[in-house]
């Protein structure tokens, strides 16, 4: 039996929590009225058809992408990237969900098949450069994200899928400061954060908002404005904008010591997408 390296498991991982996400949503999907295929989601702008359209499409792009860094296909034009987004706009909900199943299969499929020695082959796209696991990371962070707007519109109770928690995690210390809003940012220059997150990672961190930036550091602050304890889950909502604090605090999701106030602004400064 082969050995698996560090990387290759890594890529088994990302990809068994893309399925993971997947295959509840599919669930998910067979079981809703027709009629809530018009209905809301936690993006306002945004009806579970649209969503739906969104992650089919995505799947087809991210996976031409892949097989244009790492097979030698050809490139992904604007041109091609349109056709595919207009295709699953135009679709109906239940050809749009057999096409939504009939890609994301091919993507699974594709990235569980892909040999080993592809693994570490790089990937250009928007956010830079990575191998083939940190590039699949953000279509899991894209499916987890927006599988969880859907769940919200029938359950407001939704968490992301513990799978998805771990593999998720280095995206936050990737992304924070773009998901940051300018305005509030200015606002909060100088102020610091402690977070304790629990389960399934357990971490200590501080989040510091200076010069106009955002950024995680792995050792809790002496001083901060405040600091939070809550669930790892929990923080990827909150600086996607999908974990309103104040009423995350009377539920008792998340305790908050110091300046109150302060860390309720955290929410204008991750206003989500």
């Amino acid at each position: 039996m082969q050995t698996q390296t560090p990387k290759q498991q890594d890529l088994a991982a990302v990809v068994g929590a893309i399925r993971r996400e997947y295959e509840v949503l599919d669930r998910w999907l067979s079981a809703v009225s027709p009629a809530h295929w018009q209905g809301a989601t936690y993006c306002d702008e945004w009806t579970v058809q649209k969503t739906v359209s969104h992650l089919g499409s995505g799947a087809e792009i991210h996976q031409l992408t892949i097989q244009e860094n790492v097979d030698g296909a050809e490139s992904t034009t604007q041109e091609t990237r349109e056709r595919i987004w207009g295709h699953f706009d135009s679709l109906a909900p239940e050809p749009l969900h057999a096409d939504f199943r009939d890609r994301n299969e091919r993507y699974l499929t594709y990235l569980e098949q892909l040999p080993a020695e592809k693994h570490n082959r790089i990937v250009k796209f928007f956010a830079g450069e990575r191998p083939v696991a940190g590039y699949a990371r953000y279509r899991l962070f894209e499916l987890a994200l927006h599988a969880w707007d859907l769940r919200w519109g029938l359950d407001p109770t939704a968490r992301l899928l513990p799978t998805s928690v771990e593999p998720l995690w280095p995206i936050a210390w990737e992304t924070l400061d773009r998901r940051a809003n300018k305005d509030a940012k200015a606002a909060l220059d100088g102020t610091t954060y402690n977070f304790a997150v629990h389960g399934p990672v357990e971490q200590q961190f501080a989040l510091a908002v200076a010069d106009g930036k955002v950024e995680l550091r792995e050792s809790p602050a002496g001083t901060p404005a405040a600091s939070l304890r809550l669930p790892a889950e929990a923080f990827i909502r909150l600086y996607t904008g999908r974990f309103p604090l104040e009423p995350a605090e009377a539920e008792g999701e998340v305790t908050i010591a110091g300046d109150r106030a302060a860390a309720l602004r955290l929410s204008a400064l991750f206003p989500g997408f």
